[in-house]
């Protein structure tokens, strides 16, 4: 099936969260062999159920082809779910229907990762960020005098002159792009801002004044943010919660704190292992998985490249049960049926590391 714009029908009555999504479902229709007459569908989102409270901001990580872009671009209108149902600011997004689109374009906005393609060369900042004043906000009829304070008051929320309003985007750096992108999700007032890499294309010595900058609108604003980032360090600046995404599905939901410091799923201790100033401490111990095992169809998806499954001799449960996400803390849910060997290994890492940094002392 192939991507297409949604929209949406307003849910009566008031949300407790701002994005509630049930059971989604996203599969694509893949043609291959001769002039494409063979198809089949491939699920790129499988069964996800995802909450996201007002003023609360959600981490989505995975690897490449995990689903979690996916699942930002059906939050976002992009992609029409194909099962499943996604509410987003109190509007129920259904391909095929046009009700109340206007508004749900005003609660909802988006930041893309490439300043460079996502400000239209043509216009002058001035005109970027006043576009959605009025086409996404017809009704409201603001004058030009409206529409200059607005933009003025964006762009020193970003820091940003209002004098550079009449330059093109070519005449900035790119963070200074990035700014006036974040600056026309800022127009309209928004309830949720949707991140997609907002930091993968700048320079490094450019990403913590984003970062900051993401970090106080959002406590100034009272806003909301879902972050789709395979950047670790960056989710784990902004993110109150985390969601960890492999082929398709959730395997790890909990705080931010709680994430990083007791993971309950393997693929999580992968992703850790993976950061730039990562010791490798939750993976110590672990060998590396072998060739891999047959007959996963119905097993877990994970257990093909899962050390944990080789430290405890490939567990014949691996292959036959699929997990499902539950509890495995007050606060943490993981898809593993040995979460509780996995925190064993944390906590038996944390006390030699404690053990060693005494003696070095």
């Amino acid at each position: 099936m192939a991507s297409q714009a949604q929209t949406t029908t307003a849910v009566p009555g008031e949300t407790t969260n701002i994005v509630e999504l049930t059971d989604l479902t996203v599969r694509y229709r893949a043609r291959a062999g001769w002039l494409g007459q063979h198809s089949t569908d491939v699920v790129a989102v499988d069964g996800v159920s995802l909450s996201v409270a007002k003023g609360q901001t959600l981490g989505i990580v995975g690897g490449t082809g995990s689903g979690k872009t996916t699942v930002a671009h059906v939050i976002m209108g992009m992609v029409a779910a194909t099962g499943g149902t996604a509410v987003v600011a109190g509007h129920r997004i259904d391909p095929g229907r046009r009700d109340d689109q206007q508004r749900w374009q005003r609660d909802v906005q988006v930041v893309m990762q490439d300043p460079y393609s996502s400000l239209d060369p043509r216009m002058r900042v001035r005109e970027i960020i006043a576009e959605p004043l009025t086409v996404a906000d017809p009704a409201r009829r603001r004058t030009r005098a409206e529409i200059r304070e607005r933009v003025d008051e964006v762009l020193r929320m970003v820091g940003l002159s209002p004098a550079k309003a009449a330059l093109y985007p070519h005449q900035f750096s790119g963070g200074q792009r990035q700014r006036i992108a974040i600056a026309r999700a800022l127009a309209l007032e928004p309830t949720l801002i949707v991140l997609d890499e907002p930091t993968s294309a700048l320079d490094v010595s450019v990403r913590a004044q984003i970062l900051n900058l993401l970090r106080d609108l959002h406590a100034k604003l009272d806003l909301t943010y879902v972050i789709i980032s395979h950047d670790l360090v960056t989710v784990a600046y902004l993110a109150t919660e985390v969601a960890v995404m492999h082929l398709g599905r959730v395997v790890e939901r909990g705080p931010t704190d709680r994430i990083f410091s007791t993971p309950g799923h393997p693929y999580t201790l992968e992703l850790l292992a993976s950061m730039p100033n990562a010791t490798g401490k939750f993976l110590r111990g672990l060998g590396p998985a072998r060739q891999p095992p047959s007959g996963l169809a119905t097993g877990c998806r994970y257990a093909y490249r899962c050390a944990l499954r080789e430290e405890l001799g490939r567990p014949e449960r691996c292959e036959r049960e699929d997990p499902a996400l539950r509890p495995v803390a007050p606060t943490q849910s993981a898809a593993c049926h040995f979460t509780d060997r996995i925190f064993m290994l944390t906590s038996e890492t944390e006390a030699t590391d404690t053990m060693t940094t005494g003696r070095n002392e």
